[in-house]
């Protein structure tokens, strides 16, 4: 951090340093810098905060704070040079060729990176592609085991196997072949729970062909609205509508659990 001193204010304090210590060289031991540096800082250079603080303390002065106008970053010159450099570009025109040329090449290395990732580490791509999205996926409901989650009747599903104490992870990643899924709820990692109230017919196709990997490994269930019965019929046998029609379902987890019985996946 640097700071901006009042003006003829740094020239004074410096010059008043110097006198107490003797010497700029004298000064210069004393505050542990090169002599050069107090050279600068008397001719009005910016002084690092740190350094600032050492004078005032060989001053002996108590309200520093009211000499200073600013402090600045410590790459406040990169800063400026930045905005100089854009200001000058402009000037010229180049500011847009050089800005197209920058971007054609960022573009480049991160598909490169992108590629490399998916080929090297899949799962950590994966999740790490996943947590960006969380992070602007307006995931604000908190349920009773403590993750947030995106909606309220993802909550509620929550909250409701919850409080039947049966295990559950919500929107883990899921590898079936080359495909990724980070679906709504696992449980016992036997069983799909997908929760939507999503209103139209786009929604229940996307599901569908979800569901035919998916069901691959798993048993899958979609719970609804049961107001939203007709944009979904399409999932047939895999619907469940509403959490009282799944309350039955989920207790037979519960149970094929305790007894090490496996679910059995049913099409569409």
């Amino acid at each position: 951090m640097y700071i901006r001193l009042k003006r003829g204010i740094q020239k004074r304090l410096i010059q008043q340093a110097i006198d107490f210590a003797g010497s700029q060289k004298r000064l210069s031991d004393i505050m542990g810098i090169p002599a050069q540096n107090i050279f600068n800082y008397l001719n009005r250079k910016l002084m690092p905060e740190n350094r600032f603080d050492k004078l005032v303390k060989i001053l002996k002065i108590k309200n520093k704070n009211d000499l200073i106008i600013e402090k600045l970053p410590d790459n406040w010159r990169q800063i400026i040079g930045g905005k100089n450099c854009v200001i000058s570009k402009k000037r010229k025109g180049t500011f847009l060729r050089d800005m197209k040329v920058i971007q054609a090449t960022q573009s480049i290395r991160l598909k490169k990176w992108h590629a490399s990732m998916k080929r090297d580490s899949p799962e950590k791509y994966y999740l790490l592609q996943y947590s960006r999205f969380k992070k602007v996926g307006n995931y604000k409901l908190k349920t009773l085991k403590g993750e947030k989650v995106r909606n309220a009747l993802e909550k509620e599903t929550a909250d409701f196997l919850f409080k039947r104490k049966i295990d559950y992870q919500y929107e883990p990643l899921i590898k079936i072949g080359d495909k990724v899924f980070f679906p709504d709820f696992l449980i016992y990692n036997r069983y799909i729970v997908e929760c939507t109230a999503w209103r139209g017919f786009d929604k229940a196709i996307k599901l569908k062909d979800k569901i035919k990997v998916l069901k691959k490994k798993y048993q899958v269930f979609v719970i609804i609205p049961k107001a939203l019965n007709k944009y979904y019929q399409i999932l047939n046998n895999h619907l469940i509508l509403g959490l009282d029609e799944f309350a039955p379902i989920a207790q037979s987890f519960l149970e094929k659990s305790k007894k090490g019985a496996t679910g059995r996946a049913t099409d569409c």
